[in-house]
């Protein structure tokens, strides 16, 4: 069962983006296989207003080295994870003011794991576990890492 997060979750984003290390990290043999399932089952989802409809809200400003974070809630433990339906869509921003789908996050209340990474844990920031999946953007520092120097709030 996933619980509704709060306005105040973008704030706690903008704090974990100043505190955490950019750090690359392997990615496990298989979740190449399973990362393709999620950029397939998240597509639709380079449209902004296709995330909306289903329930995405967006929690803030743009996040350095991250982006805008629309999230649709948190999974209350490791068995209400779905890796092809995130609870969190990041975007950043383009030139011309519109928004591109560059990563995928998943939250969750307890400890948790997907694609043989465990999930970040609270530090400073939302009260939650995360993983961010950089599967639209390249990232220099790994698909897992938490922030992405290739994206810019610019």
């Amino acid at each position: 069962m996933r619980r509704t997060v709060t306005l105040a979750v973008a704030t706690a984003l903008t704090v974990v983006a100043m505190a955490a290390p950019l750090q690359a990290q392997p990615q496990a043999p298989d979740a190449g296989a399973s990362l393709a399932e999620v950029r397939r089952a998240t597509v639709q989802y380079h449209d902004v207003e296709r995330a909306i409809a289903d329930g995405y809200v967006l929690t803030g400003g743009c996040v350095p080295h991250m982006g805008f974070h629309y999230v649709r809630g948190v999974a209350d433990g490791q068995a209400d994870l779905d890796p092809v339906v995130p609870e969190i869509l990041v975007y950043a921003p383009r030139e011309n003011g519109s928004l591109q789908l560059v990563a995928v996050e998943y939250a969750s209340w307890e400890p948790a794991e997907l694609f043989g990474h465990a999930f970040d844990p609270p530090h400073g920031g939302p009260p939650f576990h995360t993983l961010h999946a950089w599967i639209w953007r390249g990232n220099p520092d790994g698909v897992f890492a938490p922030m992405n120097p290739n994206v810019s709030c610019d």
